[in-house]
């Protein structure tokens, strides 16, 4: 039988694991673990994301023990000739292990320089991000019909349309974070109340727990319609997994909405909760809002990373 997301029967013969990678030292180790609660806790990396950097990071150990290397800039560049990873990876690589070395020395004050500074990024074209198309939207909304919570994920996937917010960002907000018309937001006391008028904006602390002020767009402000008192996208009906008020998980949105997608003959890869965010950046650049603006509404840290959104641009991450 077809699995209903990967759209291909799953294998019912037993699949070997591949071995996993002896351990490193425990003194390395511990180090590592020290590095994850940084990146987790100090800049707002999600859990996938620090998986990542220790990924690479170990690789980066493995191989400076197997060849008995020391952490030098020469040694970067041999990890690259040995990989020969694509421009993206290659560059993913080194943001890794940049911000591994650069914690090292400023947080605990270990005499580590930056290895990667004089390794050369190597270029590669901006991709455009695959996301929705505005007529496929209603596609996908009509697909929703007949699910349990069709009303939370209508509101949801409106919701991260119109505003661009990170799913995690979406699913955490109160009704508190809410700016009404005609308040200037100074502080906790101006949010907006079911009282206080039709919510213009929103609130939203992001990754690393910065704040920013997120405009309503029309399609954010309906999607509003019907959330709850407090938290504003919380489950409405009981059933398996689910209880009435309680808040969903970004993984039971991501499957919702790529079994909706499935069912629609949509590309499930292109309807998940984070393309609806890359479709929010393109329809702002397309409309011709500057980059800087559209960077501080995503919330990037970096403006290469909002860039992605404009084609034909070579972007070289520094």
């Amino acid at each position: 039988m077809d699995d209903p997301l990967l759209g291909r029967a799953k294998p019912t013969h037993r699949v070997d694991p591949l071995p996993r990678p002896a351990p490193l030292d425990p003194a390395l180790e511990e180090r590592l673990e020290a590095f994850a609660r940084y990146l987790r806790l100090e800049k707002g990396h999600a859990p996938r994301g620090v998986e990542k950097y220790l990924r690479d990071v170990r690789a980066w150990h493995r191989f400076l023990e197997r060849r008995g290397l020391g952490e030098t800039p020469e040694a970067v560049r041999a990890l690259l000739e040995e990989r020969s990873p694509g421009p993206r990876r290659a560059r993913a690589l080194l943001a890794a292990l940049r911000t591994y070395c650069r914690w090292r020395r400023r947080v605990r004050g270990e005499a580590v320089e930056d290895v990667t500074e004089p390794v050369a990024r190597p270029r590669a074209g901006a991709r455009l991000a695959v996301h929705p198309e505005r007529a496929e939207l209603a596609r996908f909304l009509e697909a929703l019909q007949g699910e349990p919570e069709e009303g939370l994920l209508r509101r949801l996937a409106l919701f991260l349309y119109g505003t661009g917010l990170r799913i995690s960002e979406a699913l955490s907000l109160r009704r508190r974070d809410l700016v009404t018309e005609g308040r200037f937001p100074s502080g906790p006391a101006d949010a907006g109340t079911p009282e206080g008028g039709a919510p213009a904006a929103v609130r939203v602390v992001g990754k690393g727990d910065k704040e920013r002020l997120v405009p309503l767009s029309p399609a954010a402000r309906r999607a509003l319609a019907g959330c709850g008192a407090d938290r504003l996208f919380v489950f409405e009906a009981r059933g398996p997994g689910r209880r009435v008020g309680k808040v969903p998980t970004a993984t039971w949105v991501l499957l919702r909405f790529r079994a909706a997608a499935v069912r629609a003959g949509l590309d499930p890869r292109r309807f998940t909760p984070h393309k609806f965010r890359h479709a929010f950046g393109t329809a702002l650049v397309e409309e011709g809002v500057p980059v800087d603006a559209v960077k501080e509404l995503l919330g990037h840290a970096s403006i290469a990373t909002t860039q992605v959104y404009l084609p034909d641009l070579t972007v070289i991450q520094g």
